[in-house]
């Protein structure tokens, strides 16, 4: 049995905290401690008072942890310095360089037990290509001397040899030219048929005259799809791989069918083809009816048929033992407002006026006459007033409360 009449003192721990704050525990209550940033704990993190009134086991403490200071900087790059303005031991950062420079060394240091970083930072180093020289030809663009990044090098054959590869290289970010330098071979060089489609263009590779790993990019004129390959290459026995695609008509849609009180989007497009849509919207005061979006069907039709835009209207809205006194007009449309009030011997139950929403409903509700004491005039006026501002709910109460200065009005209309 646990004696009521032993406690424990509560733990305190510098540095560090725990999990409540009282003035003494009882037998079989546990404490949970933990550390300040900068902080480790020593000893164990929970501990349970015993019938004796001793902690067990024995209250920790919390030890100051040693501190790297902030990551070395490095030229043309930087450490991923974590939020965090510590740096404890275990602790990683990793460098990066900006564009156009390699990282030499490793790329990650750690924080160590000393409270030093370890190993040495890295080292960011401008990347530079190997100038690219062939024999039996020559550089036509770009001379160097030096070579970064992004640069690029074009190159032509001596009369009487041919390139073998590339006529234009660029330098990669880890210095390597792509594609591989070119090579000048002895013999006639072959060259591929400049290549053309109707309904359609080149976007790249213009040239007139086309060597061995030469390139063309094609695209097709509105109304037309590509059937083959976007890019081909000119080949050493002078062909073109793959072929030279061709341009083909697709199957178009008419304009998308206008409807009355609205529009589609993209209406003044050109073509529709085969998957495309459009979505209807109605103007203010017209609702749509039926499918927003219609799409270019393989036969050519649109799908489903096109919405409608029907006039917003709210319904009529009666009350018995009562009559409107503002807005009777047959027809309500959105922001048409209605006020009521009801017969001798009736009160109103709910708002007096009401308005006609976007989405065909009245906001507030309808009200309905309740037959009862009539109230009076005061109360009537008061309620008009904050009718409008959308506040009876709130100080009904205190109108109510008013007491023999309501009672003693007149009612009626």
């Amino acid at each position: 049995m646990l004696s009521l009449s032993v406690t424990c003192v509560s733990p305190e721990v510098e540095n560090g905290r725990t999990n409540g704050i009282q003035p003494a525990y009882r037998p079989r209550d546990i404490v949970v401690f933990e550390c300040d940033p900068g902080y480790t704990l020593s000893g164990s993190p929970e501990t349970q008072c015993q019938d004796d009134g001793r902690w067990d086991p024995p209250v920790p403490v919390c030890e100051r942890m040693l501190q790297c200071p902030s990551p070395p900087a490095i030229a043309n790059g930087k450490p991923s310095v974590q939020v965090s303005a510590v740096f404890t031991s275990g602790m990683s950062v990793n460098y990066s360089c900006e564009p156009g420079y390699a990282l030499t060394g490793q790329a990650s240091i750690y924080c160590t037990a000393s409270g030093t970083w370890s190993p040495p930072p890295p080292q960011c180093e401008g990347v530079l290509c190997i100038v690219p020289e062939i024999q039996h030809g020559r550089k036509v663009a770009g001379r160097g001397p030096v070579y970064r990044p992004r640069d690029t090098v074009t190159f032509e054959c001596d009369p009487g040899y041919t390139l073998n590869g590339s006529h234009q290289i660029q330098c990669r970010d880890e210095g390597t030219w792509d594609p591989p330098v070119p090579a000048c071979t002895e013999g006639k060089q072959v060259l591929c048929i400049a290549p053309e489609i109707q309904h359609g263009r080149k976007v790249a590779g213009r040239g007139s005259v086309y060597r061995p790993r030469d390139t063309v990019r094609f695209e097709c004129d509105p109304g037309y799809t590509l059937n083959g390959s976007r890019q081909i290459q000119c080949r050493d026995e002078g062909t073109w791989d793959p072929p030279v695609p061709v341009c083909i008509q697709v199957l178009q849609c008419p304009s998308p069918p206008a409807i009355a009180n609205g529009k589609p989007s993209g209406w003044d497009l050109a073509v529709f083809t085969t998957g495309m849509s459009v979505n209807y919207s109605c103007e203010p005061g017209y609702s749509l009816t039926g499918q927003a979006s219609i799409y270019c069907m393989a036969s050519g039709m649109w799908s489903p048929p096109p919405p409608r835009c029907e006039e917003v209207l709210c319904i009529t809205p009666e009350i018995q033992h009562g009559r409107k006194v503002a807005g009777r007009g047959p027809v309500y449309r959105p922001r048409d407002t209605v006020r009521f009030e009801c017969d001798p011997g009736y009160t109103l139950n709910g708002s007096r006026q009401i308005q006609c929403r976007d989405d065909r409903t009245w906001d507030l509700p309808v009200p309905t006459c309740i037959q009862g004491k009539c109230e009076s005039r005061l109360t009537a006026g008061v309620r008009d007033n904050l009718s409008i501002l959308s506040q009876w709910a709130v100080v009904s109460k205190f109108v109510k409360g008013l007491g023999p200065l309501i009672d003693g009005a007149v009612c009626g209309y």
